[in-house]
């Protein structure tokens, strides 16, 4: 009895669904067919809009040739010279028209091209049959009409555009005639590719309805064939209305072997969906048998998970899986205490969640690796838990996990704690690389570190110092104090010196009271003064268990690659620098060769010479004279710092200011060349000179001195100096060393008065888009390219161009070091504005100048 009820409940279900899926497919089907034909209309009125605006363009380009006749008839008072020549030019400029002609009182006169179109002369449009309506209406409305298609006087059909000329537009009375313009249909409408629509089985008609007799007058069409519904679409034409009507050339709607094909289709889906159905209700019951059998082995796995979470648990290494996208899917309970959660809440979340962003990134590349890799990959990471604030390195081996198909599903994860194996290995590596006592590299390290930078000297072809340094009579110290004396002596001065030193030097002990340095980039300049600062260093004295004890040292230097290229090399000869220093009396420095030595030597004694030039009277300025081109006129002058040394008498400023730069002395020179420059021309002023530009020249470390605007307005405001005879000088390096920062320094400068200009213009490598935003008023080219304009083709052509590129920027040009009447001659012709040089004066201290300017002057009225 149950199992008839389940069969005839069985049948029914069938039935039902079979009828409700059949009703709703037929529905679907019928609606499918209706949006079809929906769609095949909207493309056929895009279709007609489309070719409507492309012909009504084509055609409106056609007709703008009689405007372009009218307006030479009225320039030529009712003629057109050279008719032909000019519409020819026309005929090839406006695609479609073939024909060309002027008809005054409504005759043809002319018409272009001649051949061909001969019958059209003398032809009266207000007697002809077939024009004659349309020609008077076009003469009443005064616009430009369009007839046709209609048989031309000259053959063939065409459309006729007719344009009515008033010489007196304001007077209906002064009718002129006709400006006729004939297009050849067959040519409009090929170019306008109205017959791919035949290719889209489409047919069409183009009609109008006659503006003399309300008719419709076929245009053109593709066939003779009556449309069926046409989708019409019009457009307005000069006087007219033209309509594009297009349908498909088949029907509407699909032929009906297809519409059925889509109903058995919609039956055969319906039996289809009613057997599903009917399967379904046979599945479920089955289902019910299966769930019986899954409880049971269900309860089977729960016990195999529980065993494997007490093992798992049980082992101290950090144990977790995720999915390919990172998520956590399982962690034991060692790996809770590192991000002081629950595995159920971390579970379903990823690494973002409980780590800062750069961390999560780390582990997440690290999975991307080891999923890539398709292997297990092997990292060392420093993991901070958060439970108990334990920090350790871990070992950490991740491994990509697959399914019975060899499709990767997820990441395993193992970590163990290093961190004690991690600190021997370290310790070992100390002992290895580091002195004990110092902590400094030892001699092993010294040697890693001077293959380093020899490399790095090689590739950019650069210098570096390498230092012995020995203690002098460190042995009587620990013969008298003892060795823990001494070794607490050599810590505190190995502390001393590694303050004094770069990041990227190397300082290191060989054993006992001997340390060798390795400085980078150093030269034999740099490496004196790092020389100076140590021995000062060291002689400090220093507090050690009661005892104050002082002791120097002696340096031997030696160079790369001047004096070795390699470390054996280099250590001789700063060995035997070192002995040497010690025979020349003990806490001092030798370079290993004499005139390295000597060059060094003298620059020390400078820059300690300079320190009191100021104070004991051995600075001065001179003065050179500037002198304009245009009317030889004294228009300014350069202010040149000059050093008189009691015993090696006057000091070049290429040797002494390079010095000055480096030793930090250039701020309070250049502060004291200012503000004298300004007060001796304040005082010329004032005695009745004639004001000129005074050109003071700027350091590189003077311009990017934060101060310095500051500074100059200060001793403007305390001299009383007006600014617009002030000129600063910098150097075309200092300038593009940072544009940005040299565009707001020169703009605030500028803001106040002071002008600007560029020094040595052409020795450097000046961006012509930074040099336009420059607040500059001159350049200056410098006297390397003067020397030899007479004679070098080079320097002749540099020189033009720098005059050139001033005059384009709207700058000066003044040229320095011009010395025969030769360059001056040279100049004067290239349109250079001012020069400077021996030819008219040197530079002049102030008595000769005040001279120089008095007889100038006096030259000047003569």
């Amino acid at each position: 009895m149950y199992l008839k009820q389940h069969i005839k409940f069985a049948n029914n279900i069938l039935i039902s669904v079979f009828f409700v899926t059949f009703a709703l497919l037929f529905s679907f089907t019928y609606y499918l067919q209706t949006i079809q034909i929906r769609e095949k209309e909207v493309n056929i009125l895009n279709a007609a809009t489309y070719y409507s605006f492309d012909l009504k363009a084509r055609l409106e380009r056609a007709l703008s040739s009689c405007y372009a006749l009218a307006t030479l008839l009225r320039q030529g008072d009712g003629r057109i010279r050279n008719f032909e020549s000019v519409t020819e030019d026309f005929l090839s400029f406006y695609p479609g028209v073939v024909e060309l002609a002027i008809a005054p009182s409504g005759i043809i006169q002319q018409v272009a091209p001649l051949k061909g179109n001969e019958k059209a002369l003398g032809l009266n449009l207000f007697e002809t049959e077939n024009q004659k309506n349309e020609a008077i209406l076009a003469k009443n409305s005064g616009k430009l009409t369009l007839a046709g298609p209609l048989i031309l006087a000259q053959g063939g059909l065409g459309l006729v555009g007719r344009l009515p000329i008033f010489l007196d537009k304001e007077n209906p009375e002064s009718f002129w005639g006709f400006v006729l313009v004939g297009i050849d249909i067959a040519q409009l409408f090929e170019s306008s590719n109205m017959d791919s629509l035949k290719e889209q089985k489409l047919a069409f008609e183009l009609w109008r309805m006659r503006p003399d007799t309300d008719e419709k007058q076929i245009i053109t069409q593709s066939s003779h064939e009556k449309l069926i519904h046409p989708i019409d679409y019009a457009f307005e034409v000069p006087n007219a209305t033209w309509t594009l009507s297009i349908a498909p050339k088949d029907a509407w709607e699909e032929n009906q072997s297809t519409f059925l094909f889509r109903i058995f289709i919609a039956f055969f889906m319906a039996l289809l969906l009613a057997y599903l159905a009917k399967v379904m209700f046979e599945l479920k019951k089955t289902k019910k048998l299966l769930e019986t059998q899954v409880i049971q082995t269900t309860d089977e796995k729960l016990l195999v998970k529980k065993q494997l979470e007490v093992l798992v648990n049980a082992i101290p290494d950090l144990i977790w899986l995720k999915d390919t996208d990172g998520i956590y899917l399982f962690c034991n309970k060692a790996f809770e205490n590192l991000y002081g959660a629950s595995e159920s809440d971390i579970i379903g979340k990823n690494d973002y969640d409980f780590v800062d962003l750069k961390k999560a990134d780390f582990f997440r590349a690290n999975d991307l690796i080891a999923l890539n890799a398709k292997q297990a990959v092997v990292n060392e990471e420093e993991l901070h838990f958060k439970k108990n604030g334990y920090v350790g390195y871990f070992e950490t081996i991740k491994a990509p996990v697959y399914d019975n198909n060899d499709k990767v599903i997820g990441i395993l994860g193992i970590a163990r704690d290093i961190t004690i194996r991690k600190a021997n290995e370290e310790k070992i590596e100390k002992l290895e690389y580091f002195d004990t006592l110092t902590g400094l590299a030892n001699k092993a390290m010294l040697n890693i570190r001077m293959l380093h930078d020899i490399s790095i000297a090689n590739r950019k072809n650069e210098q570096f110092a390498l230092f012995l340094l020995d203690f002098d009579h460190f042995k009587n110290i620990n013969d008298t104090l003892g060795h823990a004396i001494g070794d607490m002596l050599l810590i505190e001065i190995s502390k001393r010196l590694s303050q004094l030193i770069r990041e990227e030097d190397t300082l290191s002990r060989q054993g006992g009271d001997e340390f060798v340095l390795l400085l980078p980039g150093l030269k034999a300049d740099g490496a004196a003064h790092v020389a100076k600062k140590l021995l000062q260093a060291i002689e400090q004295p220093i507090m050690i268990k009661g005892h104050e004890l002082t002791i120097t040292a002696s340096i031997g230097i030696a160079l790369f690659p001047l004096d070795g290229h390699n470390m054996e090399e280099l250590y001789k000869r700063a060995d035997a620098a070192m002995y040497l220093a010690k025979q020349n009396g003990r806490n001092t420095y030798c370079f290993c060769t004499a005139e390295i030595q000597e060059r060094s030597s003298r620059v020390l004694m400078l820059e300690n010479s300079l320190r009191f030039a100021h104070s004991r009277g051995e600075l001065s300025i001179h003065y050179q004279p500037q002198i304009s081109l245009h009317d030889r006129k004294l228009v300014g002058a350069e202010a040149l710092l000059r050093w008189h040394h009691p015993e090696l008498g006057a000091i070049s400023p290429v040797e002494f200011i390079p010095i000055a730069e480096s030793s930090g002395q250039i701020l309070l020179l250049g502060e004291w060349v200012l503000r004298n420059a300004m007060q001796r021309m304040k005082q010329w002023m004032d005695m009745g000179l004639p004001p000129m530009k005074l050109a003071i020249n700027l350091s590189a470390v003077q311009f990017h001195h934060e101060h310095l605007v500051q500074l100059v307005d200060t001793i403007i405001s305390e001299v009383g100096f007006p600014t617009e005879y002030l000129e600063l000088e910098l150097t075309e390096s200092v300038a593009t060393q940072d544009p940005k920062r040299a565009v707001e320094i020169m703009n605030a400068l500028n803001a106040k008065g002071i002008r600007l200009s560029i020094d040595d213009f052409g020795t450097g490598y000046s961006s012509l888009s930074y040099l336009k935003r420059f607040k500059v008023y001159k350049l200056k080219i410098d006297k390397s390219f003067i020397e030899d304009i007479t004679t070098d083709l080079d320097d002749r052509a540099i020189v033009q161009t720098i005059i050139t590129l001033a005059k384009s920027l709207g700058l000066k040009s003044i040229a320095e070091g011009v010395e025969t009447k030769e360059q001056l001659d040279f100049l004067i012709q290239s349109g250079c504005d001012e020069i400077q040089g021996y030819y008219f004066s040197k530079p002049l201290n102030v008595e000769d100048f005040e001279d120089y300017v008095q007889n100038y002057l006096i030259y000047e009225q003569q």
